[in-house]
């Protein structure tokens, strides 16, 4: 029997994983692979996703693929210090001694492959392979040293290190969905989307929504990816945004175009990040505006937004208010808004009038 292995952190699995997995599987006719999901790789000092978020994924990425599968030897090890891949391979070998097994490997690491631990019995244990990878050379001596068979495949472009810095075209689209839904990464793939300013902005909402939601009884991890992605289109061409208003929002085409963002943003979640969070998408769809059918998320979102900290005024009693109680604190900012807005004689939405009636205390005029 013929067994491909893969290991690493897959933090998170992309698309290349997967490829060259299945050209391996046709290349050498293997009977089965499998995914070895690391718990403490030897080369990173953490992982962002847990031991088992990593393996959902695996598991998201390769459910159409029979001959794939994840072996949890090191995920399930009971010690806590770091896996390397000589100890998997003898117990592996060990447990299953009638099996070839063709361990594979990127050129990046075959070609430091001599700095890994006990590299010489390694490839005694099992058939290495190498295969190409964008930006690393595709020969080098250890193939040699080490008796690596090298697979001629296109150059695997895709890394993880890059997904995080917002290319999302490198996942599996079920893979991506489960990324947004846990709020896994989020943080740097958002960069690209905004300016330093607005990405601490978001930051900093993000931060002050978990804690919202969290004194309020609701989900914390919603709130911060409410916080993360709200601002996610203000930035936006002025050009692109109003096509995609005209075609996606086109009822609220009149809306001035600085509140245009609560729904492009709502929209880049679900295009671009395959966000499907009803609540948090709504919640996001709010947070200007408002709107007469506020969800506990969306007040919180609609309060950290315009409590933010690093909007330079001292917001701190009105942060404590929206602790204690999001629906004190939430009435509260729409007088103050009501308030700012006539001070400064600037026009106001008759749709704020609605949101008042429904959520506001005490009397306000036109």
């Amino acid at each position: 029997m013929k067994v491909g292995l893969l290991g690493g952190s897959f933090d998170p699995i992309h698309k290349g994983h997967v490829s060259i997995v299945k050209e391996a599987i046709k290349h050498f006719d293997l009977d089965c692979f499998y995914f070895i999901p690391t718990k403490n790789n030897p080369w990173k000092d953490h992982t962002v996703a847990s031991g088992e978020e990593r393996y959902e994924m695996i598991e998201i990425a390769t459910s159409d693929e029979e001959k794939i599968k994840i072996d949890r030897i090191e995920l399930d090890a009971s010690e806590n210090g770091k896996n390397y891949t000589i100890d998997t391979l003898r117990a592996l070998v060990k447990m299953h001694p009638d099996v070839s097994y063709y361990y594979l490997m990127g050129m990046d690491q075959a070609a430091s492959f001599d700095k890994w631990v006990e590299a010489e019995n390694i490839s005694k244990l099992v058939q290495l392979v190498a295969f190409n990878r964008a930006d690393y050379p595709s020969d080098h001596e250890n193939l040699d040293r080490y008796h690596f068979i090298k697979m001629n495949n296109v150059e695997m472009k895709a890394s993880s290190s890059e997904i995080k810095e917002g290319h999302l075209e490198m996942l599996d689209e079920r893979v991506l969905a489960y990324i947004s839904r846990k709020g896994l990464y989020l943080e740097t793939m958002i960069k690209p989307y905004l300016s330093l300013k607005r990405y601490n902005h978001s930051l900093s909402v993000a931060k002050l929504t978990r804690e919202f939601a969290k004194c309020n009884g609701i989900d914390p991890q919603k709130g911060y990816i409410a916080g993360l992605m709200h601002d996610i289109a203000k930035e936006m061409d002025y050009k692109k945004a109003s096509l995609i208003m005209s075609q996606e929002f086109a009822q609220f085409m009149d809306k001035p175009v600085p509140v245009w963002h609560q729904w492009l943003s709502a929209y880049l979640c679900k295009k671009d990040f395959l966000l499907d969070d009803k609540e948090i998408l709504k919640a996001i769809e709010d947070h200007t505006t408002a709107s007469t059918s506020m969800s506990v998320l969306g007040k919180c979102l609609y309060c950290a937004d315009k409590l933010d900290p690093l909007r330079g005024y001292d917001s701190s009693k009105e942060i404590e208010i929206c602790k204690e109680n999001i629906h004190v604190g939430f009435s509260r900012q729409l007088k103050q808004f009501y308030d700012f807005s006539k001070a400064k004689n600037r026009e106001i939405d008759p749709l704020f009038f609605e949101v008042y009636k429904t959520y506001g205390e005490g009397d306000i005029y036109d």
